[in-house]
């Protein structure tokens, strides 16, 4: 592949699939540089440069960058994301469509401007007047979500008036941006698919630990391989389109009026899905950045 390099911008350099993702850029004779995020700095003085102990990364030539954005200071990962777009290395997932996805106001109402099933979802500042719209629109029990709470963090069910404006209060306290979301019955599973260039790479089923609602697996919930096919396969794509993601997790509850788009995730974790399904994740991850990049080329 003579020589070709790839950028993974991540404030966490050494987790696991970091470690998964430049396995397979081995496998493909790539080289995948992981850069830390925390310590590289975007500079937007004469263009646009990205720079980590005092020298430019632009310099090396990256065929394509991914951004992994987590909880830990995001604009300033978006901000090295935009530097490298700005000049000219191609990513899967862009600046803004990743700022839409990681904010569950932004991402409701780009599913639901698709036409793609979406929990009935509030959003406002002022918690009594919050509380008071959504209790009688959406009936309890209801979510309560932090904008852009991931993991099941930030993630509240209230079963009753009173609970929910405790719990709007003390977020909005905080200075925490909400959103209040119809409850999905989905008796503790969701469905999980991993949308990669426009192909599901691989789907997991979730089942909530007990005692606990929350079905994802950093919350104790365990993992089984699932086959998504047909209108959930299309469901799934068709979310990562609507969002302009070619990397993303796409959570689908299966409620009882069908299946609905419970979260778009542009930075999801693989580690247990692949483990779970023997899917080749991080392959196809790669796969997709080497193709960018030669088209790039």
């Amino acid at each position: 592949m003579d020589g070709m390099e790839l950028h993974l911008l991540s404030a966490r350099p050494g987790l696991e699939v970091n470690r998964r993702l430049q396995e397979e850029a081995r496998r493909l004779d790539a080289d995948l540089v992981v850069v830390d995020a925390t310590r590289a700095v975007a500079v937007a003085e004469g263009g646009a440069d990205v720079r980590l102990d005092g020298a430019s990364l632009l310099r090396e030539n990256p065929g394509a960058v991914l951004a992994r954005v987590g909880n830990w200071r995001p604009e300033s990962t978006l901000a090295l994301l935009e530097s490298y777009v700005r000049g000219g290395v191609p990513t899967p997932n862009g600046p803004d469509a990743t700022r839409v996805a990681r904010d569950h106001w932004r991402t409701v109402r780009a599913l639901a401007d698709a036409g793609l099933p979406v929990p009935a979802t509030v959003a406002g500042s002022d918690p009594e007047a919050l509380a008071a719209e959504a209790a009688p629109a959406l009936g309890f029990p209801l979510v309560v979500k932090q904008r852009r709470s991931r993991m099941g963090v930030g993630v509240i069910r209230c079963d009753a008036r009173d609970h929910l404006e405790a719990v709007v209060d003390s977020l909005w306290r905080m200075g925490d941006e909400l959103v209040v979301q119809r409850w999905v019955e989905t008796g503790g599973v969701s469905l999980r698919a991993l949308v990669v260039g426009g192909r599901v790479v691989a789907g997991a089923r979730y089942r909530a630990a007990p005692g606990e609602w929350r079905s994802n697996a950093a919350r104790g919930g365990t993992v089984e391989p699932w086959d998504p096919g047909g209108r959930d396969a299309e469901l799934a794509l068709a979310a990562a389109e609507s969002l302009g993601l070619g990397v993303c997790g796409v959570d689908l509850l299966p409620g009882p009026e069908g299946m609905v788009v419970g979260e778009v995730n542009p930075t999801p974790g693989f580690r247990h899905l692949e483990s779970a399904t023997g899917a080749g994740v991080a392959g196809a991850v790669v796969d997709l950045l080497v193709e960018l990049a030669r088209a790039g080329r």
